[in-house]
């Protein structure tokens, strides 16, 4: 997992160029300033960028497209370049469909078709309901989506269903606590002696489990740094839940100095991707 904004959030590949940060900061920002011109050509570049090769790229993609096409169903077609990825149109698909318009889908149908899919994507947006709302997080990609989905809309509700997944899966005992935030510190540069642990403790499910909480929290922390409300999702879960593990984990967290990043992507650690070194216990 990179930290910090949608250059690290939409992407978090290696160190981005000039006209990759450009891209990135406009999306990630783009709360702040919603104009319709900024998204006009944004998706040709981003598809144009050496870091878009990898399928990682475009889960966030998906989210911040599925709040733009609620509610601006009637300039989709203006935002669409001459020629679609089949990543980007695999993206567009999923973004269509999380954001509850079918009359959208089925009029882009014949495009998004003769770009083709990414079957590497077709695969991690499987399952996907019909609204952004509903995900169930169970994997980065669903992270990703919903860092997406909050950098379009400024909307506290996307990262609060982070954090509440993130307690979820914490509140179970201290021990499943204390693990996630010792696996959180080894993404964030810390000792990496925890990864050998989780598996041998908790088995498979639980072990990959732990290490999706702890990616959340992890950028729960990074982009609490960059964006006020999600700042203040956290706030008001420790002012709700200060007696939970997970406001514990929230707060050692909070206090832990920037490092380098561990992980090759914003919402993923090396843990969660697809080529997984041994030291990783899923």
């Amino acid at each position: 997992m990179r930290l910090l904004a949608l250059c690290s959030l939409l992407v978090g590949l290696s160190p981005l160029q000039a006209g990759e940060r450009d891209v990135a900061r406009e999306m990630a920002f783009f709360y702040r300033n919603p104009r319709s011109e900024i998204l006009i050509g944004v998706l040709d570049r981003y598809q144009g960028l050496p870091s878009r090769a990898d399928w990682r790229a475009y889960p966030a993609l998906a989210g911040f497209l599925a709040v733009l096409f609620r509610t601006r169903a009637d300039e989709i077609e203006g935002w669409l370049p001459a020629r679609l990825t089949a990543k980007s149109a695999t993206a567009l698909t999923a973004a269509l469909l999380l954001s509850g318009n079918p009359s959208a889908l089925a009029k882009l149908k014949s495009r998004l078709d003769s770009a083709g899919q990414d079957e590497k994507l077709r695969a991690e947006f499987a399952g996907l309901p019909s609204r952004l709302e509903e995900i169930r997080i169970r994997t980065a990609t669903h992270l990703d989506i919903l860092w997406g989905a909050s950098f379009a809309s400024g909307d506290a509700r996307f990262p609060r269903m982070i954090v509440e997944f993130f307690a979820r899966t914490v509140n179970r005992s201290e021990q499943i606590a204390l693990d996630v935030t010792k696996t959180t510190i080894a993404l964030m540069g810390g000792s990496s002696e925890i990864y050998s642990q989780l598996k041998p403790k908790h088995g498979d499910a639980v072990a990959f489990e732990i290490i999706i909480a702890a990616t959340a929290l992890w950028s729960l922390q990074s982009n609490a740094r960059e964006h006020e409300f999600v700042d203040q999702v956290i706030a008001q879960y420790l002012h709700e839940f200060s007696a939970t593990y997970a406001a514990k984990a929230l707060t050692a967290i909070r206090n832990v100095p920037r490092r380098s990043p561990a992980g090759p992507s914003a919402t993923r650690s090396r843990c969660t991707n697809t080529s997984q070194p041994p030291t990783c216990p899923t």
